[in-house]
């Protein structure tokens, strides 16, 4: 299904989070904020309906957050990581950048060897997540940092336990040696308590070979390479989350993740529970987009 099809429109996602009226805005740690694509829950921030922790520690990219944030988006420029003071290189490609060296191979395998290019290291302090002063309760982690999501993991174990969703770039093709590419990502999440629950998006590469001058190399995209997944805290043992992480996972599953099935399944248990009107579902249903209704006929 084509991804707009799926949006919540914005009218529709004002209503639910007057309807469920949560104590708090909805929080979100980004961690690698990098403003070089507009994030996911973008829209969401844009009517009011989320708090932004960011932390992004390359100046230009934190001077771009700085010089453009909100009245909700409050930016750091640390690293995170277990709270180790790590090497950094600089890639002459700013997203590239990471704790990582280059793997060359793949990079020569799809053509893009401009990206393995490292223009300086430095050593880079980070902090650990469970360590960071202030830092407010949160539903959602974002991160993209280039093959050192499980550090940030590790060092966020006590704070992770109160978040009930995780935005993790997940590696197919190794880009960087020592990286821990999507098994490893997901056995850490899975070690705490998170479980895949959807893929946003997943990039691929046409393979580099000798007739590429005569191919559409957009419509031959036949390497995966990377792409961003979303894990929730175990959504199948709904008793463990207390009422107001049921609201806050359905705001995520309209305003983020497009999840429609999701905010339905945490709408019926709020029925269940007692804390939402028996009519919110359907009135839900009324608001989806269309092209995801049915006339309720079988």
């Amino acid at each position: 299904m084509d991804g707009q099809d799926s949006e919540t429109p914005v009218n529709t996602l004002t209503w639910l989070i007057a309807a469920l009226a949560p104590a708090r805005k909805t929080t979100i740690v980004d961690v690698g904020a990098n403003p070089i694509n507009a994030p996911d829950y973008a829209e969401l921030l844009r009517i009011g309906g989320c708090k932004v922790v960011g932390f992004e520690p390359q100046a230009a990219a934190f001077a771009d957050l700085q010089k453009n944030k909100g009245p909700d988006e409050t930016y750091f420029p640390f690293a995170v990581g277990t709270g180790e003071t790590l090497k950094l290189r600089i890639y002459k490609s700013s997203g590239m950048t990471s704790i990582f060296d280059p793997y060359v191979p793949t990079m020569a395998m799809i053509n893009e060897m401009g990206m393995a290019r490292v223009r300086e290291t430095t050593a880079m302090e980070t902090v650990a997540l469970d360590d960071t002063p202030d830092l407010p309760e949160f539903d959602l982690l974002k991160i993209d940092i280039q093959g050192a999501e499980n550090l940030v993991f590790q060092g966020a174990e006590r704070v992770l336990q109160g978040c009930i969703s995780v935005m993790v770039e997940l590696r197919y093709m190794r880009l960087y040696h020592g990286e821990p590419m999507l098994g490893g990502v997901d056995n850490e999440l899975r070690r705490q308590g998170f479980y895949l629950h959807k893929f946003m998006f997943n990039k691929a590469y046409m393979l580099t070979n000798s007739q590429a001058r005569r191919l559409k190399a957009k419509k031959l995209q036949d390497q995966l390479i990377d792409g961003d997944g979303v894990y929730l805290r175990n959504i199948a043992e709904l008793a463990h989350y207390s009422d107001e992480q049921l609201k806050h996972q359905a705001i995520l599953g309209a305003g983020v993740f497009h999840s429609h099935s999701l905010v339905l399944y945490c709408l019926d248990a709020l029925v269940a529970r007692g804390v939402i009107s028996g009519d919110l579902p359907g009135q839900y249903v009324d608001r989806m987009p269309e092209a995801l209704r049915t006339d309720g006929r079988r």
